[in-house]
């Protein structure tokens, strides 16, 4: 493909373009011939300086030879036009990311045959935010510590080295102690300054070669490498001081908080692999909990702690066998519509039903269903019954169902298969199935999340975003995700009426306008009174959800929910009315 242009479409062109000369020089762009005044813009130079200059001298010097292979299939005629990105130095000496794009080229008169047109378009806006949310994938937002994720990585890696050099080294779990009566006491700000000022003191005391990550909660980790037991247990006593001379100011005095420590060691002959050595730290703070907090302990493999590492093993086979046996219960939370009380459509939740008929909530067996790679098990059962559910209710009244997904379910295609199947053959409205994704897992697994939100909208199916708001770049992601709903993050709902209410109420207030620009529908989490409720809807919140508005039930005591045709439960509550918001369902 040859690319002509009259003099006036080159100059007036709100794209910087040149034309340039071939080259045999590394690059393959040589001298420039003529440029427009976009170019001259985008470089900071004249197109009197621009004119007769190597092309080479606009770009980055490791990025010069960037795009050679795709330029010599350009000049062979293998392809009518190749890109690539490069680096550019602006004349006043600041880097701008540039996607190159190159074409044979010509004008009206022929005196350009010969010739390359070079388009660059400014892609330094985006290069910005993807290195943000790669910065945030593995950080934490609160601390800009590593975040869990990064952690395990680091822990791995570090492992690996030890296998092939030798060495071994330690981790380090430690736990805020009684963190939650700070929150309750002094209000989740207090908290957040606490966290940051544990973060400053957990690095500030260890050395450079240490990594300190937040797992989450007021939960952290240091990984040691090189460090006997000994030294990691002194080490341990020393963060402990430290964190424990911490003062923040709340409500106009000083707030101060001590930490329990749990140590484990590694060694390049043990045969451990992360998990091991995390859940090893893990148990020892457990066990630095039960001995009165405030304290290290050490795992040892003669301590009795392996009692509880088997006890984790049965965990997961507690899962496995109601995986495998039908041994979940199905909850449903309504969502509500805050203006008609109607119920908008049902989140569903799961239990683990132990023996004696005790429903055990997800929080305490989804850590391990995550770690013994049951998690996209868990999900696909949900699904399942989503599905199932979905199909037998009675279709005159339908009503719609928000199923969670862990990023377990974003890796590989298994998750899409087993959706695709299992929807094949279903007559119910696609849209009534909606899969709702957190922020953070999003945030963590970007791309593959933009892959599933192109499956959903193949098969009709919704998207919602969970804990919107909750992390940077949160409005970046809807300009690739396929959003159709947004959960805004509960801290900012529970913020209404407190200290920080200007900037809360300012947060949902952009996030609604948002959403009605984009035809998103907004629900609000952890609506807690009348009072908020209100305020939510003058600030144009429709939907909301919380235990004020509507505790969770088990499925079964649902009547919309029940098979079309099925005796009805006469002692099913009647408010909120199961009738769906409009514009959600039917």
């Amino acid at each position: 493909m040859t690319l002509f242009l009259n003099d006036s479409a080159f100059a007036d062109a709100g794209i910087p373009m040149a034309f340039v000369v071939p080259s045999d020089e590394r690059g393959g762009l040589g001298l420039i011939q003529s440029a427009n005044g976009a170019m001259a813009f985008f470089t900071g130079r004249s197109m009197e300086a621009l004119t007769g200059l190597a092309f080479a001298e606009l770009v980055h010097r490791d990025d010069v030879a960037l795009g050679e292979d795709q330029l010599a299939r350009l000049s062979s005629g293998q392809v009518e036009s190749c890109s690539f990105e490069k680096r550019f130095e602006h004349a006043d000496g600041h880097r701008t990311w540039g996607l190159v794009t190159v074409a044979q080229g010509n004008d009206a008169g022929g005196s350009r045959q010969g010739t390359l047109v070079v388009q660059v378009h400014d892609i330094s806006e985006r290069k910005h935010f993807v290195g943000q949310l790669e910065y945030f994938a593995d950080h934490d937002p609160l601390t800009s510590l590593f975040n869990q994720r990064r952690f395990r990585i680091d822990v791995d890696r570090q492992l690996a080295y030890g296998r092939r050099h030798g060495g071994g080294g330690a981790v380090l779990m430690l736990d805020l102690d009684n963190f939650k009566e700070v929150n309750d006491e002094y209000g989740h700000a207090a908290g957040d300054a606490l966290i940051i000022a544990v973060s400053a003191a957990l690095t500030g005391n260890s050395r450079e070669t240490d990594l300190v990550a937040r797992l989450g909660g007021d939960e952290f980790a240091v990984l040691l490498p090189e460090s006997s037991l000994s030294e990691a247990e002194t080490h341990s006593e020393k963060l402990l001081q430290a964190i424990g001379a911490v003062v923040v100011e709340g409500v106009g005095q000083g707030i101060t908080v001590a930490a329990s420590c749990g140590v484990a060691g590694f060694h390049s002959d043990d045969g451990q692999c992360a998990d091991d050595v995390l859940i090893n730290a893990d148990l020892a703070l457990y066990q630095a909990k039960e001995s009165g907090r405030g304290c290290v302990k050490v795992f040892a493999a003669d301590s009795g702690l392996h009692e509880k590492v088997t006890a984790r093993l049965l965990w997961s086979e507690r899962i496995r066998e109601a995986l495998d046996h039908d041994g979940f219960v199905l909850h449903a939370k309504p969502v509500i519509d805050l203006q008609t009380n109607a119920v908008a459509f049902y989140e569903l939740v799961i239990r683990l039903r132990a023996p004696g008929g005790v429903l055990i909530p997800p929080a305490v067996f989804l850590y391990t269903a995550e770690r013994f790679g049951m998690a996209i098990d868990i999900d696909e059962w949900v699904t399942g019954r989503a599905i199932t559910l979905l199909e037998e209710m009675n279709q005159a009244q339908p009503i719609a169902l928000g199923v969670n997904i862990s990023g377990a379910s974003l890796q590989g295609d298994r998750f899409a298969q087993f959706l695709e199947t299992h929807l094949a053959g279903t007559s119910f409205p696609r849209e009534l199935l909606i899969f709702e994704l957190t922020e953070s897992v999003a945030m963590a697994n970007l791309e593959r999340a933009r892959q599933f939100g192109r499956v959903l909208t193949k098969l009709g199916c919704r998207l919602a975003l969970d804990d919107f708001g909750a992390a940077f770049g949160s409005f970046y992601y809807l300009k690739h995700l396929p959003v159709d709903l947004l959960k805004i993050a509960g801290e900012y709902v529970r913020g209404l009426g407190m200290e920080h209410d200007p900037a809360d109420r300012l947060i949902i207030e952009a996030v609604v306008k948002l959403a009605k620009g984009l035809g998103t529908m907004v629900v609000a989490e952890f609506v807690g009174d009348q009072e908020t409720r209100q305020e939510l809807l003058a600030m144009g919140v429709r939907l909301g959800q919380g235990a004020f508005l509507g505790p969770s039930r088990d499925v079964g005591e649902i009547e919309s929910l029940q098979p079309q045709g099925a005796l009805q439960d006469t002692q099913t509550v009647t408010s909120p009315t199961e009738a769906g918001a409009p514009g959600l369902v039917g």
